[in-house]
Parts: structure tokens; C-alpha cells; sequence
């Protein structure tokens, strides 16, 4: 507990800025769109329905005309931002210590190095889901202060648990990058790029109706309009979420036990 409690304490600022940027983002936002789509404005509507960047999100104009569906397209590009806040974090857990040249756990205190890998990623994932906690109670409150619409709840905590998911591999991702790539110095931008490229790579498989590119990016693994319809996540990409987790923690854990320390100095 006393590591998770040293790597809690450094992500604190870090909790707290994003916890209320994402939380209020949300909430000041999802209201004014959801105004656009209620609306009787015809050039509006039009637009939307002939705006091609839906079907690269994977949702048809007809869905995003919902509430759902355009809490769904918010969801999409909130996504981003959560990823790389997942994987910066991971990866700057794991790379501080040898760009500083200081380890001071496995000096200084006596815990062995899966206790430190593992308090490591708990602490990340402890930030992400406190950060993806406060996305979720923000846009749920925002879609309570519209009136007139009717939600369908299990569905709007499925998709917005679905965000939390994918910053959680992206902590996954990051631990990885980090533990092979421990001497990087600029993990943000790292992180910037993979998930750039992961985006694209999900937004290319749906534009050409190609769903095993999927299995190679985050992002396509929770399909809203497939939650909206079966009132659950896609069995398939929910087995491959499990396994690809453990199978990269796994590797990570074995490849962070054997890394050699770097000296202060």
C-alpha cells in the first residue's frame, strides 16, 4: 500500500485537473448539442444527415439525432482525450525513474519489483476510473437538466463506461510502452501519436466495413449503436479486451522483473 499510496499522491494534480475538465466539458457541452438535434431547424438536420464523419465513428445521422446517439459521438472524440491521458500517465510511471536515474523504490525501500509493477498500474488505474467517474456523473447530469427527452439509462452507463474501458487499455498500453521503452522522454507525445494512429485505424475498419481491423485498436472494440440494440458490449471484443489486457500486463510484469536498475548520479 505504501508504493500506491507514493504514485497516488504524484498523480494527484493530475486527478484532480482532468477529473474537472472532462466532468464539466460534458456537462457544458452535451446540453448544447443535444439543442441542435431538437431543434426544427431544417438546414440543421441536413447537415447532419449528410455529414460523412458519422459513418467513420461507426453511427448512422439517425441514431445521432437521439439523445443517445449524440452523447454517443461526444463519447467518441471524449474517447481521445482519455486515451491519452491513460497511456501518458502508465507511461510516464514507468519511464521516470530511468530518466531521472533514480529507482528509488528498489533501493531505498524493501519491496520487491512486482509489488512496485503492480502498484504502478493500480495507481494508474485508480486515476483513470476516477477521472472516467466523473465524465459519466457529468453527462449524466447534464442530460437530466434537458427536458423532454427520455433516456434509456443501462444504455447511456454502457457507453459511458465503455470510455473508462478504453483509457484503462491505453493504461494497459502504456505500462507496455513504458517497460520496453523506458528511457523515452517524451511519453505525451508518444502516447499523442499511438492513439492518433489506433483512431484512425478504428475510423478506416468502419469506412470500409472491415471488422477484423478492429481487433487491432481500442476504439472499436464498444459500438454504440450495437449497445444501444443488444443492451450489451459485443461478446467477441469483450474476450478480446480480457485477453489482450492480461496477455500485455503479463508480458510487462516479466520484462519489468528483469530490467537492470539505473544508479543516481
Amino acid at each position: 500500500m505504501t508504493v500506491l499510496k507514493y504514485e497516488l499522491k504524484q498523480l494527484k494534480k493530475n486527478i484532480i485537473i482532468w477529473s474537472l475538465s472532462m466532468g464539466v466539458l460534458i456537462f457544458l457541452m452535451l446540453p448544447a448539442y443535444l439543442g441542435f438535434i431538437s431543434g426544427s431547424d431544417a438546414l440543421v438536420t441536413e447537415a447532419i444527415k449528410n455529414n460523412p464523419i458519422f459513418e467513420a465513428l461507426g453511427v448512422s445521422a439517425a441514431f445521432v439525432m437521439t439523445p443517445l446517439g449524440m452523447f454517443s459521438f461526444l463519447n467518441s472524440f471524449a474517447m481521445t482525450a482519455a486515451a491519452i491521458h491513460g497511456m501518458g500517465i502508465a507511461f510516464s510511471s514507468h519511464t521516470k525513474e530511468y530518466v531521472n536515474k533514480s529507482a528509488e523504490f528498489l533501493l531505498t525501500k524493501p519491496y520487491s519489483r512486482i509489488k512496485v509493477f503492480w502498484s504502478k498500474v493500480l495507481a494508474c488505474m485508480t486515476d483513470s476510473l476516477i477521472v472516467g467517474a466523473a465524465y459519466i456523473a457529468g453527462a449524466g447530469l447534464a442530460l437530466l437538466t434537458v427536458k423532454g427527452i427520455r433516456i434509456d439509462w443501462p444504455a447511456f452507463l454502457l457507453i459511458g463506461i465503455s470510455l473508462v474501458l478504453v483509457e484503462l487499455m491505453f493504461v494497459v498500453l502504456g505500462t507496455a510502452a513504458g517497460t520496453f521503452f523506458p528511457n523515452v522522454r517524451t511519453p505525451v507525445l508518444i502516447s499523442s501519436c499511438v492513439m492518433f494512429g489506433l483512431f484512425c485505424l478504428s475510423s478506416m475498419s468502419k469506412k470500409i466495413h472491415q471488422p477484423a481491423l478492429g481487433y487491432f485498436t481500442p476504439f472499436a472494440f464498444f459500438n454504440p449503436v450495437s449497445i444501444t440494440e443488444t443492451g450489451f458490449y459485443q461478446w467477441n471484443y469483450v474476450m478480446w479486451y480480457v485477453a489482450l489486457g492480461a496477455g500485455l500486463l503479463y508480458i510487462s510484469c516479466r520484462t519489468f522483473l528483469k530490467k537492470d536498475v539505473i544508479f543516481g548520479g
